[in-house]
Formats: structure tokens, C-alpha cells, sequence
């Protein structure tokens, strides 16, 4: 089939053709999400362990080094590194960029579970994948009102059970991670003359507490064609429990009376706070902070759009009440905003520039029209092939977008060219348009594909550079081929 005869003999199907391409265009440009940077996927995994009050040679003894040699072979791992610190260890594992990470989650949580000989006070290991998510859109600070006497760090609790709670529910939030806060806990103060006396021992009240503070399945009753399971509850809730906990029992062999020795005859207990490892201030005064985690592929500013109405929400109806005011420090809007108008600025100003040369040496404003509709067309056109490739818009794929304006319109003049001179040559507009783009069809076809083969080793690279910059491929290699 002859492309150019066709065209040339059905008008009405071309501006078809060209109304389908802008419409689907925009149609996927408001579904494309819209981001400051590319994602750029790190196949590196960490994993973290917390073991608190330990020191850095104790975590590096009994967790780091049992964890690195169950990784040790582990297929596609390049290179591991591990951080001992008071009361943590990290170990982070880098993979080939082949690598299936799925299937390294996987293989990894398998070898964790290996383990079995971990310090029974530590956590159990947390996996986490690294990537350009990670990347916090906001940042918010939480501060007393000037009635509010309460120490900042004790509405950790009600600051990750209801702020965070509230804000992850927002559409496009993968999670919210708080900091400055303190959890609430159960604190018992062992009296040293008291336990001296009746000799025990601090490991000896703590294994006791430990045993009392478990549940376990009791086995079963059976009562006619029932069957009871019986499960014993030895959650700790109160002072009061943990004061009635029985830490020994003596017979009196001459009475036969038993006496108890219980936690509350030794110790005081009481609720109370953990203490804070860290210190936050924000203008001076103590504060909390928390940071928002996007969705991969969740657009940013629908994202925000939401968390600020969650923000609005909390200082309005649910803050107020604890004497707490929660209040935007950074949002990522506000560069994507700028970046993105400062594209979009340089677009249509280089589109113009583009027009106002055209029209200086064609010196007809007919020609230029035809010329310059190379540019919205194939610029919309290729928004379709970015939403179909799972790209994003950004200063990335903008930037590209800009370089392609001047790109588009080069076959646009040739042809036009060759045209202006079998017209010049006598021919009619119908001969003229048809030989003018068939003369030349064979060089314009050539010159838009060295301009693709340029893009496409970025196309297909998979280091972080060629994730990083294959959205500028992208789009000026679609935009020149929609060009032809």
C-alpha cells in the first residue's frame, strides 16, 4: 500500500487519523502520573534487626554475623555490608540489576528463617527493597498548643494509632514513618534490699514476668459430642496483675501454711514511657515529625491533594483535643510544580521560536501552519506511547519532550520543500504533493531512524542511568517516528 497516495487521496481520513491521535493524547495524559523524577529501581535489599539495650559488639556476635553467612551464596548477590549500632544491626544486600527482586524477597526471607539461635529479646528481622519510592513527597512536624503540658514524645502512641492511621488511609500513601515519639509501657522498679532479702535474682524476676505474660493453649474438653478448647490468657494489662504475680511459694512444714512471695512485695510498678532516644525540635520548640511514602506509580499531586485534606481533617476535629497542631514543613509538589511550568514554558517558547524561523525563510504563513502542526500532534501523540509504557510525566520526560520540538518539524521541511519546487516546476498540488514526499520519503525515513538508534541503547539499559534518562529516549524517539 502506498502510504503517501493515500493520504494524498483521502484527506478526511488523515484529519481523522490526526484528531484520534490528539484526542487519545490528552486522554492519556491525564491518566499518566506525574512525579519529579523517573522511579529508578536499586535491586538492593536491607534488612534490619532491633535489639534493644545491646551493644555494637553483642549485635554484630549474635545477629550480623548469623545472618551474613546464611546470605553468604546467595544467587545474583553482589557485594553485602552490615552497620552495628546501639540497639540495631542493618545488613544491606546488593543484587545484580537482572536480578528478579521478587524472587531475591523471596530467597531471603527463606534464609532468615534458618535462623534459629537469635537472642530471644531481639525483633524479628524487617525486609525492605529500596528504590526512588522511598523518597518522602512530605514532611510534617507535630507541636504542642501553649495549653498542653504533656511532654512531646508521650503522644507517640496516639500520634501512630490515629495521625498515621488517618493519613496511610489517603489514596497513593504507601506509609507514614513517625518520629519523636515514645511508646507506652509497664515499668517495674525492683527494690535491691527487698530481693537481697529473699534472694532472688534480677534474671530470676525477669524470666518469671516473661512466663506470666504469655498465652498458651491449655488442650481440650470434651463434653458429649462438643469439643472445648481451652486456652490459658496471661496478658498483662494492668499494675494490679503484674503486682499479683507469684515469684515463690513456701510450705511451712509445721502449720502446713503456704506463703506467697509476690512481684509487688519486691517492686513498684506503674505505667510509664519509654525513654527517648532522640530529641526533635522545629523553631525551638519539642516536636514530632513524620514523612509520607508514596505508591510506586501513584501520581504526586492527586497524592497530596488528599494528604492535606487528611491534615485539614486532624487540625480541625481530632488535634484540638490533645492540645497538638500538625503542620506541612516540606512538600514536593511545590518543586514538581515549578519544574514542571518551567518545561512547559520552554516548550511553547521554543514551539514558538520554531514557528517565527519557519515563517522568516518559507515566507508563507500557509506552510508555516503545516509545518507547525508537526509539533502539537506529534508532542500529544506521544503521551498514548509514555501511558503504555508505564513512564511518567516528569522533568525527565519533559525535558525530552522539549528537545523534540525542534526535532519534529525537520521531515515536515523537507518535504515541504521539495514540494514549493515541483510546484514552482508547474505541477499541479496533487502531482506535487506526491512526488515532492516521495522524492524525499527515503531520507526522511533514514534521518528519523539514526535519531532513534541514538535513544537506543538507553531504551534498553537497565543500570540506574539508563533508568534515569530512557524517558528522554522515550519520548523524543516516539515524537519523531509520530512526525513521519
Amino acid at each position: 500500500m502506498n502510504i503517501i497516495q493515500q493520504s494524498i487521496n483521502r484527506p478526511i481520513a488523515v484529519i481523522a487519523v490526526v484528531c484520534m491521535v490528539l484526542m487519545f493524547g490528552l486522554m492519556a495524559l491525564n491518566s499518566i502520573p506525574i512525579q519529579l523524577i523517573p522511579d529508578v529501581r536499586k535491586p538492593v535489599l536491607t534488612i534490619t534487626t532491633t535489639w534493644p539495650g545491646a551493644a555494637p559488639a553483642e549485635i554484630e556476635r549474635e545477629i550480623i554475623n548469623p545472618q551474613e553467612d546464611v546470605f553468604r551464596g546467595l544467587k545474583g548477590l553482589d557485594q553485602i555490608s552490615s552497620r552495628s549500632q546501639t540497639g540495631r544491626a542493618r545488613i544491606t544486600l546488593e543484587f545484580a540489576i537482572t536480578q528478579d527482586m521478587d524472587k531475591a524477597l523471596l530467597l531471603v526471607a527463606n534464609r532468615l528463617d534458618q535462623i534459629s539461635d537469635a537472642p530471644d529479646e531481639a525483633s524479628k528481622p524487617s525486609i525492605r527493597t529500596s528504590s526512588s519510592d522511598d523518597q518522602a513527597i512530605a514532611w510534617f512536624s507535630i507541636t504542642r498548643t501553649s495549653d498542653n503540658k504533656t511532654p512531646i514524645a508521650h503522644h507517640g502512641d496516639f500520634v501512630e494509632y490515629t495521625v498515621q492511621d488517618l493519613v496511610e488511609r489517603v489514596p497513593g500513601v504507601s506509609r507514614v514513618n513517625v518520629y519523636g515519639g515514645v511508646k507506652r509501657e509497664m515499668i517495674v522498679v525492683i527494690t535491691p534490699e527487698r530481693m537481697a532479702q529473699f534472694r532472688l535474682t534480677v534474671p530470676a524476676v525477669a524470666n518469671a514476668l516473661r512466663a506470666s505474660n504469655s498465652s498458651a493453649s491449655a488442650g481440650s474438653v470434651e463434653e458429649g459430642k462438643r469439643r472445648y478448647t481451652v486456652r490459658t490468657e496471661g496478658a498483662l494489662t494492668t499494675p494490679e496483675q503484674v503486682k499479683a504475680i507469684i515469684l515463690r511459694s513456701i510450705k511451712d512444714p509445721v502449720t502446713g501454711q503456704v506463703s506467697r512471695l509476690t512481684v509487688g512485695d519486691i517492686a513498684q510498678v506503674s505505667f510509664g514511657y519509654k525513654k527517648p532516644t532522640a530529641t526533635i525540635r522545629r523553631l525551638g520548640e519539642p516536636a514530632m515529625a513524620l514523612n509520607v511514602i508514596r505508591e510506586s506509580g501513584a501520581n504526586v499531586i492527586d497524592t497530596m491533594v488528599g494528604i492535606r485534606a487528611a491534615v485539614k481533617n486532624l487540625n480541625d476535629n481530632i488535634l484540638p483535643a490533645q492540645g497538638l497542631v500538625m503542620k506541612q514543613i516540606y512538600d514536593e509538589t511545590v518543586y514538581i510544580d515549578s519544574a514542571l511550568v518551567l518545561v512547559q514554558q520552554n516548550i511553547w517558547i521554543g514551539g514558538t521560536l520554531a514557528a517565527i524561523i519557519l515563517l522568516l525563510f518559507l515566507r508563507s504563513g500557509a506552510a508555516t501552519l503545516i509545518v507547525s502542526l508537526a509539533i502539537p500532534v506529534s508532542i500529544i501523540g506521544s503521551f498514548v506511547a509514555m501511558s503504555a509504557l508505564g513512564r511518567s510525566i516528569n522533568v525527565i520526560s519533559l525535558a525530552g519532550i522539549a528537545f523534540a520540538v525542534g526535532m519534529v518539524v525537520d521531515a515536515a521541511i523537507v518535504v515541504l520543500e521539495n514540494i514549493y519546487r515541483l510546484r514552482q516546476e508547474g505541477k499541479s498540488p496533487a502531482e506535487a504533493a506526491y512526488l515532492g514526499a516521495s522524492q524525499v520519503w527515503g531520507a526522511v525515513f533514514v534521518s528519523a531512524l539514526t535519531t532513534v538508534l541514538v535513544f537506543t541503547p538507553i531504551l534498553i539499559m537497565n543500570l540506574e542511568i539508563g533508568q534515569l534518562f530512557r524517558d528522554i529516549a522515550v519520548a523524543i524517539s516516539i515524537s519523531v517516528l509520530l512526525s513521519l
